[in-house]
């Protein structure tokens, strides 16, 4: 829970006023998707609400500025229902959330203890001196990982359209460290959870039996063939990594390759989704335009046919600075995408959206806010 104060105002005024340009990019089928949210001086979500239309819901966060706000990714008949069986079911957009924290070098964070005001370059749950488990959490993410997670993003994108017939795809910046893939095709939308499950499983390569889909050639079963043309799903993606990475010998109409060497790729081919996220067709996912409240950062609709150039700045709601006085020492920490020297009861002005941010983490008090505008993405 966010401490009281100039900060609290701060935010609570901030975000008041960025939902006030009536920004967000409204769901298909408003009506029958449940919405949630958590409020800005809660830890707990309001959930099971319904709305008959967008002015209704810009009402609501008008009088209850949200730190989350969110929708179901699933149509249903009663979404205010309380009782989940009660909900009924219509169907659900297939989801996908590439986080760029999967990779390795990207796990980095700092932890702060708010109880005690330790210090650890570590991503810890549990403070070791006081035992506090009321900690903030830094990610040390840089735009370079984030880069690679959208590379993922963009074969998974591929994937879908080439080989699962997927055309309604919505791809968005998450507002913290990665990205969200949103199907809402027909053939899609109405699978259950063990098909999602299977998708899941083909995606990421998982109890995937090669033998079966590459059979092992040659005297000594040591070699695999691909044609160059009219190969499909896996085995059209093995063929191409092959191309690229692998020595192959070319036959003319197909390719000869190791067999040892193709089973090396398997791995390289994996995408790291976050499996539970895809399965689930219970599952809320952010509005896009809307802020996260990790970060202070906004929901961003991504167009897959640019390069993902963006630094965590262009994701900003506010411009100007504002001056802060943080409550700890830290002697350097990264916040977003520039690097800091803090110290405690000495105040320091900053870029609006670096202040929000370390409000948001508990960190700092705000104590001037001059010079600040909500910015309309």
């Amino acid at each position: 829970m966010l401490r009281q104060g100039q900060s609290k105002k701060f935010l609570r005024e901030a975000i008041t006023k960025y939902y006030g340009l009536r920004i967000l990019k409204e769901p298909h089928f408003l009506p029958k998707r449940e919405i949630a949210i958590q409020p800005i001086d809660s830890k707990t979500y309001v959930r099971h609400l319904q709305f008959p239309s967008m002015i209704k819901l810009y009402e609501y966060i008008n009088d209850n500025p949200p730190l989350h706000l969110y929708y179901s990714v699933a149509l249903y008949e009663n979404p205010s229902s309380r009782d989940m069986e009660s909900k009924g079911l219509i169907k659900a957009d297939l989801m996908f959330d590439m986080d760029a924290d999967h990779y390795s070098g990207c796990r980095d964070a700092v932890s702060i203890c708010l109880s005690c005001g330790e210090v650890f370059k570590d991503d810890i749950k549990e403070c070791p001196k006081c035992k506090s488990k009321n900690i903030s959490k830094i990610p040390q993410l840089s735009e370079q990982c984030l880069r690679r997670a959208w590379g993922d993003t963009l074969i998974l994108i591929d994937i879908l359209e080439n080989e699962l017939g997927a055309e309604k795809i919505t791809v968005s910046f998450s507002g913290n460290r990665g990205f969200h893939i949103r199907v809402e095709d027909e053939h899609l939308t109405i699978l259950d959870r063990d098909s999602r499950r299977e998708i899941v499983d083909y995606i990421t390569l998982s109890n995937i039996m090669i033998d079966r889909l590459v059979p092992r050639i040659g005297r000594k079963k040591d070699k695999a063939i691909f044609f160059k043309e009219h190969e499909h799903g896996i085995r059209a993606r093995l063929r191409d990594y092959a191309l690229q990475y692998l020595d192959v010998i070319d036959h003319g109409h197909y390719i000869e390759v190791n067999y040892n060497d193709l089973l090396k790729l398997v791995d390289l081919m994996r995408i790291d989704i976050d499996t539970v996220v895809t399965m689930d067709t219970s599952r809320l996912s952010r509005f896009i335009y809307s802020i996260n409240g990790k970060s202070g950062l906004a929901v961003y609709e991504l167009d897959p046919n640019r390069d993902f150039d963006y630094t965590f700045s262009d994701f900003r709601i506010l411009d100007g600075t504002v001056t802060i006085k943080p409550y700890f020492t830290i002697p350097q920490i990264r916040i977003l995408d520039k690097e800091y020297r803090l110290h405690s009861g000495e105040s320091i002005r900053v870029d609006a959206y670096i202040g929000f941010y370390l409000a948001i983490k508990g960190l700092v008090e705000v104590v001037n806010t001059e010079n600040l505008e909500v910015r309309r993405p």
